[in-house]
């Protein structure tokens, strides 16, 4: 009998194939494409004599996918699991420190569920709908990466050349800001024409801007003045002319159409994004937690999926890869080590969002705690909330109840008298804030003692930390 099989996915060609018995020793190895040919003779060859073995697959890409997927509509009982990579070469480097190749890999997989069969978790299929919005989600983040890479570059250009420019506009990336980018970036043309001139471009092209027009339009005026007067005394360089600005205008607009096509795009994918998610969760209960708004309410219901897949809440967060290593040797124990990052990167990104800008008065707890007294830094203070909110998230959709407020004594409170409270008790002092950026631990006694004498009022503030609560 078959008990494990480890599948080796290429990203083009054969994936390697290798079985165990259930003495761990090698009963079969072969290869296979996924075609239907191929995985039709992986489903015989694994699923020989009645076995149900355990599959094994190293997340490549999405080579794993349709090979999985197909396994899984075909014998429904099957036990198909992913595993880290970073455990699967720990284990192949000890298994074959000299050697790797694809067979060896396949056979360290395969003996997996031997080695650590409680870590080995089953590959959870979600509906299409929750599929759809992971995929959504990612595409819009990286959408907003690019364009927040554009606007970073483009700023460094305007600023490096037009010194004063950007910071003459009420907001850089308005309509009529992105206007005068396009067309209006030789400031020795913008003089020439006047001020009555930029004033009227800049007035058509104005939408819903509060700022006075006019007030704008002649700082915008100063600004192309202070750096035609200085193009015009370094012209005998010979750089400084119609063609340095005609091909500046023709960069600056380029990266501004291709902007606002990922613009458009990111906008439209939120629209499908809210569309699924609201079908999907009707109450929209997630929003009832502070901090979780329109981007991250459906990176958390994307990641949880089936609230009942998890065991705990330790688990989920476990899954989430927010919680610290470990590093504890007889009665030693380091502390303060980094988070294990072993879930999706976006689910961890969406928490540390969610987590910075609540108004949640047990996680302003957390946070003044780990800074105040448990000495962490900002970043530290920041894994225990995301590790807080986690709980808050799969507790609101394993009961999808809305979330309650709630100090840290369990008394249900108002979102203005949260706001009051995280105000008057868990703000962090500015000295500590300071401290903890730096990495070595203060020096001066005479900084220790201001901080003691900080800390004293607050001593008992700080509880434990508390748990979600549901309504």
């Amino acid at each position: 009998m078959i008990e494990s099989v480890g599948i080796d996915l290429a990203s083009v060609g054969e994936h390697k194939v290798r079985c165990l018995d259930e003495k761990a020793q090698m009963c079969d190895g072969f290869s296979f494409e996924t075609t239907t040919e191929g995985l039709t003779k992986l489903e015989e060859r694994i699923f020989i004599n009645g076995s149900n073995p355990v599959i094994v697959f190293e997340p490549t890409g999405l080579s794993w996918l349709l090979v999985a997927v197909y396994l899984k509509g075909r014998h429904s009982d099957s036990r198909l699991v992913r595993v880290q990579a970073q455990k699967v070469v720990a284990l192949r480097k000890y298994l074959n420190r000299s050697s790797k190749s694809d067979k060896i890999d396949s056979l360290t997989l395969a003996k997996m569920p031997f080695i650590d069969p409680e870590k080995l978790e089953e590959i959870y299929f979600p509906p299409a709908k929750i599929y759809a919005i992971q995929r959504l989600a990612r595409q819009r983040r990286r959408l907003e990466n690019e364009i927040a890479g554009r606007k970073k570059r483009i700023g460094a250009i305007i600023d490096g050349y037009f010194p004063m420019m950007r910071k003459a506009f009420s907001d850089p990336w308005s309509a009529h800001a992105r206007a005068f980018l396009r067309s209006r970036l030789n400031p020795l043309a913008v003089v020439h024409t006047g001020e009555k001139a930029l004033h009227v471009f800049l007035t058509k092209k104005r939408r819903h801007c509060k700022v006075d027009a006019s007030v704008e339009s002649h700082m915008v005026y100063l600004a192309c003045r202070e750096a035609a007067t200085l193009y015009k005394a370094s012209s005998s360089v010979g750089m400084i002319n119609d063609e340095f600005f005609s091909s500046l205008q023709d960069e600056i607009s380029r990266e501004l159409r291709l902007m606002e096509i990922e613009e458009a795009e990111s906008a439209a994918i939120a629209k499908r994004l809210e569309k699924l998610y609201l079908e999907i969760h009707p109450s929209d209960n997630l929003r009832t937690i502070p901090g979780v708004g329109d981007h991250t309410a459906p990176i958390f219901l994307a990641t949880v999926g089936d609230p009942a897949r998890f065991r705990s809440q330790s688990s989920f967060a476990n899954y989430c890869g927010i919680v610290p290593g470990s590093n504890q040797s007889s009665d030693s124990e380091a502390k303060g080590l980094r988070m294990t990052k072993a879930g999706p990167a976006i689910m961890r990104w969406a928490l540390f969002q969610a987590g910075g800008i609540g108004h949640d008065p047990q996680l302003a707890c957390v946070y003044y705690r780990e800074m105040v007294h448990n000495g962490k830094n900002h970043m530290q203070a920041m894994g225990a909330v995301m590790s807080h909110m986690s709980a808050r998230v799969l507790a609101v959709l394993r009961e999808d109840k809305p979330y309650e407020l709630r100090d840290k004594d369990g008394r249900s409170v108002s979102r203005e008298e949260a706001r009051k409270l995280i105000l008057a008790k868990y703000q962090v002092p500015e000295e500590i804030r300071r401290e903890r950026r730096r990495r070595k631990t203060p020096g001066s006694p005479s900084l220790q003692k201001k901080l003691r004498e900080m800390l004293v009022p607050r001593v008992n503030e700080a509880a434990a930390a508390p748990q979600p609560v549901v309504v």
